[in-house]
């Protein structure tokens, strides 16, 4: 038997909506979360228009969905990709055409389904385990008479073939669990050269996080205030007070604890590396996950909060290289702190999930509703936007506190490798006069015991 999938109605409202534009064909995305036994769909997104859509196509084409962009569904996958909280993700891609074109169909869900796939893995810190589910949906429908295909495809087997899975709608929203949680950042990445550019910075940036991010291998996460085993129901103490009211929302907070490195099992060891500069991540992070909240496990959670933490860092870092090679940098100083965008939670209609954004400081709420209508095809209504990080700058009296991420840049000083050199040269001088003397009261040891076996 096939996966199911259980659809939020909004959907159902949504691809009702794309069939009266009464195009030859819509490609779009579909998001949700995967479980072991089911998936969960909360939303449908539209490919946005290509601006130079009327280029001429590079290959013959054979049939009209030919034409279709697989290279702009998966830039818009991975624009999609980092609106996304922890546990939800790109489930798969849907296809609306006219009766004339639904028999071509599934050779273009096929293609879209593992050209999305790659770009979703593309620069991601974090790795799939045997746990995770491996199969995508390709969702057809057709204009003229609304029929629905539901198939899959598992991502892992490129001569995979499709299967067919369950595509049904729900009258009522789904419920969600939400884990929030804050999440203090100080990473140093070593650069090799204070003049490398910012593609260089950027590509080093990478290869730091992806080391940063074993280090989140051994964190312990808290809920609640409380040590959970990983295997144990995440609701487990609310079903036993059975106090808490069934909601399509309920919050837990989460705290991270780092172990000790000098415990008694484990051996720390140091690092050396050659850098003419560094770069360094610090501050307070807000991360976010959802889980829907049938049967949900607490190692569900926790992966899903990993994760979050690890996608907001990257993307974010992500965003401001973009940013500053399309732009340029604002500040052209050897030494200069520049604040990673702020991410910006904003609720969906129909479900009680929050997508989020990054904005920069000079970014206007304009700014986000339009990207919200572009990317996600949704309406962000002003007062519904949550800032969850504060906005505005460090003033002097807070100066040694920092509220916001920010990437800041340190060249290393020539003076500082003569002055080790010194501090050397002192260490190794005290260190043989040391010997010295050892060595003379040694002697004067030797021979007060010989004077004393003499008498």
């Amino acid at each position: 038997m096939g996966r199911s999938y259980y659809i939020e109605d909004t959907v159902e409202k949504y691809f009702s909506k794309i069939i009266q534009l009464q195009k030859p064909y819509v490609t779009g995305l579909i998001i949700g979360q995967c479980c072991t036994q089911r998936d969960y769909v909360i939303l449908a997104a539209q490919t946005p228009q290509k601006e130079n859509s009327e280029e001429p196509p590079k290959k013959p084409i054979l049939s009209k969905l030919d034409e279709i962009d697989d290279e702009w569904v998966s830039v818009h996958a991975s624009q999609v990709g980092r609106m996304l909280p922890g546990g939800l993700l790109v489930l798969g891609v849907f296809l609306v055409t006219s009766p004339d074109l639904s028999k071509d169909s599934q050779n273009a869900l096929r293609k879209l389904i593992f050209t999305v796939e790659k770009s979703s893995m593309k620069n991601r810190l974090w790795t799939s385990d045997d746990n995770d589910v491996s199969e995508r949906v390709a969702v057809h429908i057709c204009s003229a008479t609304r029929k629905i295909t539901c198939r899959t495809f598992d991502v892992k087997d490129p001569k995979s073939t499709a299967k067919p899975a369950d595509w049904k709608y729900q009258n009522s929203a789904l419920s969600w669990l939400t884990i929030d949680c804050n999440v203090c950042v100080d990473v140093t990445i070593p650069l090799i050269s204070s003049s490398s550019s910012y593609k260089e910075q950027q590509k080093s940036t990478r290869t730091g996080l992806a080391k940063w991010a074993k280090e989140l291998d051994d964190i312990i996460i808290l809920l609640n205030g409380q040590v959970k085993d990983k295997s144990s129901d995440l609701l487990e103490d609310q079903k036993k007070a059975r106090s808490v009211a069934h909601s399509s929302s309920q919050m837990i907070k989460a705290s991270i604890v780092k172990p000790s490195l000098l415990s008694n099992d484990t051996r720390s060891t140091a690092v050396v590396q050659t850098c003419k500069s560094s770069l360094r991540i610090q501050g307070i992070v807000k991360c976010r996950a959802y889980i829907q909240s049938t049967k949900a496990k607490v190692n569900e959670a926790f992966q899903a909060l990993k994760r979050d933490i690890l996608n907001t860092i990257a993307d974010r870092c992500e965003i401001l290289f973009e940013d500053i090679i399309l732009n340029g940098p604002q500040n052209e100083s050897e030494k200069t702190t520049t604040p990673l965008p702020q991410r910006v939670f904003v609720p969906i209609h129909g479900s009680s999930v929050m997508l989020c954004d990054y904005v920069f400081g000079d970014e206007s709420a304009e700014d986000l509703q339009n990207r919200f209508a572009e990317i996600l095809d949704q309406d962000v209504r002003f007062d519904g936007i949550h800032f969850a990080e504060e906005k505005g700058s460090v003033n002097k009296a807070d100066e040694n506190q920092d509220p916001d991420v920010s990437c800041h840049l340190d060249p290393l000083k020539e003076s500082q490798p003569k002055a080790l050199n010194k501090n050397v040269t002192s260490s190794k001088l005290q260190q043989n006069l040391g010997i010295v003397m050892a060595a003379a009261v040694a002697i004067v040891a030797v021979l007060l015991s010989f004077q004393y076996l003499l008498e």
